[in-house]
């Protein structure tokens, strides 16, 4: 299995964040020299926020995903779909762990959540790390999936969900994941915020073995506050009826 970073060019996951810490960091130093030498510490601060943050979706994502991938047992998957793929760092990962796997990739394409975001560099990407063949990108929303029910047999999300701010949608984004998954299917989440709505909402779905846990400091997107945090289950193994808008998760 290959390790590390593939060739290509992933861009900065909402790459206003960090920008914001950099600028925080240069208004600290004007303040410093105009008012107090004491706020060089707030600067040192935010511009080690800043370089956390570009470590982590520049770096260690790929690093987190690797161990992720690496954790799986079993066969591999024989079709996964990589929900809200960006430019394609977890859709490649999977298919040079797994070069028996198809791998479909599906996004909006917003920039806002990806820097240089498009079908057009994710299958760039793809191409530089020699998988062009064997992942499909696809334009479509989350939460409304253009896919028949039982599609695919293992599902990934990597810091995508949590771009969809309403709730009730984020729900509907688990349930659609739930309904596009084969029986026993595994799924990973990987996001910053609403990952315990996610457990919960999973649970009240009925899916099996649902854990949730912070990953290392690799993945802190600016500080110990916002790390990334992996959320795994497998699909049901029969249908849910259950209405996803049920239940008390929040």
């Amino acid at each position: 299995m290959r390790e590390g970073r593939p060739p290509g060019s992933y861009g900065i996951d909402a790459p206003y964040v960090p920008a914001i810490f950099l600028a925080l960091a240069a208004l600290s130093i004007v303040l410093a020299l105009l008012i107090t030498a004491s706020l060089f510490v707030t600067a040192g601060v935010f511009l080690a926020c800043a370089l956390s943050y570009l470590y982590a979706t520049l770096r260690g994502k790929f690093v987190g995903w690797n161990r992720i991938l690496n954790g799986w047992r079993g066969d591999p998957p024989s079709r996964l779909l990589d929900v809200g793929c960006g430019r394609g760092a977890v859709s490649v990962l999977v298919a040079r762990h797994f070069p028996e796997t198809e791998v479909v990739g599906l996004d909006l394409w917003r920039s806002r959540d990806q820097s240089g975001n498009s079908v057009e560099a994710a299958e760039r990407n793809a191409s530089e790390a020699g998988v062009e063949g064997r992942i499909a990108f696809e334009t479509g929303d989350m939460a409304e999936m253009p896919f028949p029910d039982d599609s695919f047999d293992a599902i990934t999300a990597s810091i995508s969900i949590q771009n969809v701010k309403d709730r009730e949608l984020r729900r509907r984004v688990i349930s659609e994941m739930l309904r596009v998954a084969r029986p026993g299917a595994r799924i990973a989440i990987v996001d910053i915020q609403y990952t315990a709505q996610y457990e919960a909402d999973l649970e009240v779905l009925g899916a099996d073995a649902v854990e949730r846990k912070r990953l290392g400091p690799g993945l802190w997107f600016g500080t110990p506050f916002t790390a990334g945090t992996l959320v795994s289950a497998a699909a049901p193994a029969s249908p849910v009826s259950a209405d996803p808008a049920a239940g008390s998760a929040g």
